[in-house]
């Protein structure tokens, strides 16, 4: 996925009603300086960008919109990287299979996290990987 296209920052839409995806969201949007903001599932935007999943699926996982498309879940992750690190950080991360797989599994250990703890759409599977 291509992340930030020139002016229009990528956006990260995360359940607001979940405190640590809240804080999750927040953090990365200021780290991202200005390259990406946090928008959460209950908006327009929201229904605009996301309108295409059913709300288990919208509430079951972050999801990351940019000039390239929609990553969901764990595939967020390395143009996570980019945007709050650098670019190269997240090329680096694509070339690593063992410190993207890391980043991966930290990922779905925080999603194990929002199941057991009543956030997120409860049952839900994680969004499979797109590729």
């Amino acid at each position: 996925m291509t992340v930030g296209t020139g002016s229009t920052p990528a956006r990260l839409f995360y359940d607001p009603g979940c405190g640590p995806c809240t804080l999750f969201a927040r953090a990365s949007e200021w780290a991202s300086r200005s390259r990406l903001r946090a928008v959460p599932y209950d908006g327009r935007e929201a229904d605009r960008e996301l309108g295409g999943l059913s709300e288990e699926v919208r509430f079951a996982s972050a999801h990351l919109v940019g000039g390239g498309g929609r990553s969901s879940g764990a595939d967020i992750m390395p143009p996570l990287v980019s945007l709050t690190v650098g670019g190269e950080a997240g090329r680096v991360v694509g070339r690593t299979p063992p410190l993207d797989r890391s980043l991966r599994w930290l990922y779905s250990r925080f999603w194990s996290y929002r199941q057991t703890h009543g956030c997120g759409a409860r049952g839900a599977a994680p969004p499979s990987r797109t590729g």
